[in-house]
């Protein structure tokens, strides 16, 4: 086979392996809003589509072409990396058998719709089963994988790559070192008043609230679409068609800015994402924790900053004049940011979150490697909760329930969540010497910001690694001192720590 040859057959099964990607992508889009009697049918054809997938992917002919282009020297610098990212992925996957990757579907199709089942009838004890099979059947897969360390260090590897368990620790270790101590000083601290945050707040208002917000955010209906969930997400199908929902609590006027903002970042990574790269691994997320760092940005360093609400409180006044009586924006952003223990991981404020990853970091840890059960999951994490909380859930829907990601078979992601947020504050760092942000928010510029981050980060898409794309932006390697220092000087003006 000559190289010409190669390069053809490689086009040939990329398009048939991407269009299969993204077929299964739209179908699990509308499962989430399709009719719940026929699940079970579309179930069944998922798991058949999933199969072919699998098939495509697995085509030997496929790796021996993967193989040659490795060899290839005349291969541009992108179609090069493109190369080697199917070949990574196709030597992690190609030894495992169709009918495992099938097993997995069919459990996590029931998984998912079981999760939130439960999660609305607060019944954890017959929803363990079904985790125990998605667990159980994910670390079939990840035993297989050729690679070093333990099962768990694979799914971490997986989705942050160079990252395991060792480099983990050390990172939360260093975390906890210098948030423990500043969560001390804050709770010594008079609390921020912030009950009227929680007086009702009719959820159609909130809507036609978070249209200015969609409106300021850059949000556009032709290329993206904004709906409701019971846990804010993100989907890309290519650049011109990003997906995300967000969540509304007419107790908690702050929940549903703040997961759409959060999400936006998410969906405005995946629009920014040059449009050439469609329908290739290159256009993806080189790793969960740079994602999450332009999601944990906006939200953090952009959403809660004092100018976006001197900007947005006059319409939130204004459409809630009762609830918001007398509160000045100060007052707002100070709510907003204030610290106080909860048990709902997305709506944590930035000191506590990192106790929320490290528990499921933990508890993760412990069910990768069969030290728990997921019988016994709901009472360790509980236990876990009043350890570093000091709070404890009183039904499975605000502890063990909460989150999708385990339902979803997402296992290594909950620690990109905190990574990402000191990825965050170092590529904040770099952006505020280089732009005025809060001109450009007071100026309802926030598109400015986005078409930053577009340019220095998201354009890339796959073509590097995210420790060299973090090298390039900041001119160093990950540094958590950035988020530390962030974390130190924003609560200690807050609160008036000495």
């Amino acid at each position: 086979m000559t190289g010409e040859d190669c390069r053809r057959a490689f086009a040939s099964w990329k398009q048939r392996l991407e269009a299969l990607r993204t077929a299964l992508t739209v179908m699990e889009l509308d499962d989430r809003q399709a009719p719940s009697a026929g699940t079970d049918y579309r179930s069944r054809q998922r798991s058949v589509l999933a199969g072919e997938y699998r098939r495509v992917l697995h085509d030997p002919a496929a790796f021996e072409v993967l193989e040659r282009l490795r060899e290839d020297e005349g291969l541009s610098p992108a179609y090069a990396r493109e190369a080697a990212l199917y070949h990574r992925q196709l030597s992690r996957e190609r030894l495992i058998p169709p009918e495992m990757y099938t097993a997995l579907e069919q459990a996590l199709s029931v998984s998912r719709r079981r999760w939130l089942q439960a999660k609305r009838e607060g019944d954890f004890l017959n929803y363990a089963p079904c985790l125990q099979a998605v667990i159980d059947r994910s670390r079939e897969i990840a035993s297989l994988w050729q690679e070093e360390g333990s099962v768990y260090d694979r799914m971490l590897n997986a989705h942050q790559p160079g990252w395991n368990r060792r480099r983990y620790d050390g990172f939360f270790r260093e975390l906890k070192q210098g948030i423990l101590p500043l969560l001390e000083e804050i709770r010594s601290a008079p609390p921020i008043p912030e009950a009227f945050l929680h007086r009702c707040y009719p959820v159609e208002g909130q809507r036609e609230l978070m249209e200015g917000i969609r409106s300021y955010l850059g949000f556009a209906h032709s290329w993206g679409r904004l709906g409701e969930g019971e846990h804010p997400l993100t989907s890309v199908v290519c650049a011109g068609d990003v997906r995300f929902t967000t969540k509304y609590r007419e107790r908690d006027i702050a929940q549903a800015v703040f997961s759409t903002v959060h999400e936006s970042g998410h969906a405005w990574h995946g629009h920014n994402i040059d449009p050439a790269l469609d329908g290739s691994i290159l256009a993806a997320d080189v790793s969960a924790g740079l994602c999450e760092s332009q999601s944990r940005l906006c939200e953090n360093h952009l959403g809660r900053s004092r100018a976006f609400w001197q900007v947005h409180f006059p319409a939130f006044q204004h459409r809630f004049p009762r609830q918001l009586e007398k509160v000045t924006p100060e007052a707002f952003y100070r709510a907003v940011n204030r610290v106080k223990p909860t048990l709902i991981r997305t709506e944590a404020d930035e000191v506590t979150y990192p106790l929320h990853i490290l528990i499921r970091y933990e508890l993760e840890e412990e069910l990768m490697e069969g030290r728990l059960s997921a019988l016994a999951l709901e009472e360790a994490w509980n236990e876990r909760y009043r350890t570093y909380l000091g709070i404890v859930p009183e039904n499975p829907a605000e502890g063990v329930l909460q989150d999708m990601h385990w339902s979803w078979g997402y296992f290594g992601y909950f620690p990109t969540y905190a990574l990402g947020s000191a990825m965050a504050a170092q590529f904040y760092h770099t952006m505020s010497r280089e732009l005025d942000v809060e001109g450009l928010l007071l100026g309802r510029q926030y598109t400015a910001l986005m078409d930053w981050l577009g340019e220095k980060i998201h354009r890339y898409g796959c073509l590097y690694e995210s420790d060299e794309i973090l090298q390039s932006v900041t001119g160093e390697g990950l540094n958590p001192a950035y988020y530390l220092q962030w974390l130190r000087e924003k609560y200690t003006s807050l609160y008036g720590l000495s």
